[in-house]
């Protein structure tokens, strides 16, 4: 009977380990991509002027948590220590609560909006739990029934080199992880060119003329370096080759047209030359879709 007990005992220290191994490193790894963040690309001027009706759900997820990516870090952040609690057996309750959490809110996403991913994450979820079930009485107990809870006893532990590892597993794991996500940060974000972001074309005059082409500019991308996109009335768009001499003030788009251009005031921009060899002024204004931080106190009025 006492052999039975211990060979029980000893199952029971196992398995706990390999849940224990599965989620946090698990947990550690998609920690670190969203703690940089790398998971979800930023958005980009191009990509503000998308549609929509053209998203997905999961597009348009996607595009609202690369927006806020001080959000992307901080559940990257909370995943990440979720995990690291996780390595250690005194810590694993804390672990699995944290990370039950996280999971909780991702497994809503995943099903809300349809995300590939709403197997893996629910199956993550799952293992949480599993770890946190043993105490799911004294849980119970402390937060809802207001009763006093003896400290747990000390789960039996999994003796040898597989708990040893684990922590050394899940530091690999972080390491590695950076080693990633760095060279990815620094990919999504490239040095600006001059003029960066999205410019409204107010007015737009070929030959002296107020143009009604319908295939006129509505606006102006400065995004990568050597090119501007352009989105015309009618909602196609063209990529023209573009030199910008910021000294003498003037833009060549390829041959097919030369500008010269002023600032004469912030945000706003005018360009003065021939376009498909005709004389052409545009008047342009930098529009502010997204803000790059928050406010305390939000204008009520914007919204209306």
């Amino acid at each position: 009977m006492a052999r039975r007990i211990v060979r029980a005992a000893s199952l029971y220290a196992g398995v706990r380990l390999l849940l224990r191994a599965a989620l946090a490193l698990a947990m550690i790894g998609s920690g670190i991509v969203r703690l940089l963040p790398v998971q979800m690309p930023p958005v980009r001027p191009l990509d503000l002027l998308q549609r929509l009706g053209e998203l997905t759900q999961g597009e348009l997820l996607r595009t609202i948590l690369g927006a806020a990516p001080v959000f992307q870090s901080f559940t990257g952040l909370a995943a990440l220590v979720g995990g690291v609690l996780l390595l250690f057996p005194r810590t694993t309750l804390a672990g699995a609560l944290l990370c039950a959490a996280n999971l909780g809110m991702a497994v809503t996403l995943a099903f809300c909006y349809d995300l590939p991913s709403k197997l893996y994450v629910s199956s993550l979820f799952l293992l949480s739990l599993l770890l946190v079930a043993p105490d799911l009485r004294r849980l119970i107990d402390l937060f809802f029934l207001d009763r006093a809870v003896e400290p747990a006893e000390a789960p039996p532990a999994a003796g040898g080199w597989p708990g040893r590892l684990l922590p050394l597993l899940g530091a690999g794991v972080i390491v590695w992880g950076a080693i990633v996500a760095v060279p990815r940060l620094v990919q999504l974000h490239p040095p600006q060119p001059p003029l960066y972001g999205v410019w409204a074309v107010e007015e737009l005059t070929v030959d002296g003329e107020e143009s009604a082409d319908p295939r006129r500019w509505r606006y102006a991308v400065f995004q990568d370096p050597g090119a501007l996109d352009v989105e015309l009335q009618i909602g196609s768009r063209r990529r023209y080759p573009l030199a910008l001499d910021m000294a003498r003030k003037t833009m060549t788009l390829g041959r097919r047209a030369r500008f010269t251009f002023q600032e004469p005031e912030e945000g706003v921009l005018v360009l003065d030359g021939r376009l498909d060899g005709r004389r052409t002024h545009a008047k342009l204004r930098r529009v502010l879709i997204s803000s790059p931080w928050f406010h305390w106190i939000v204008d009520e009025s914007r919204y209306e």
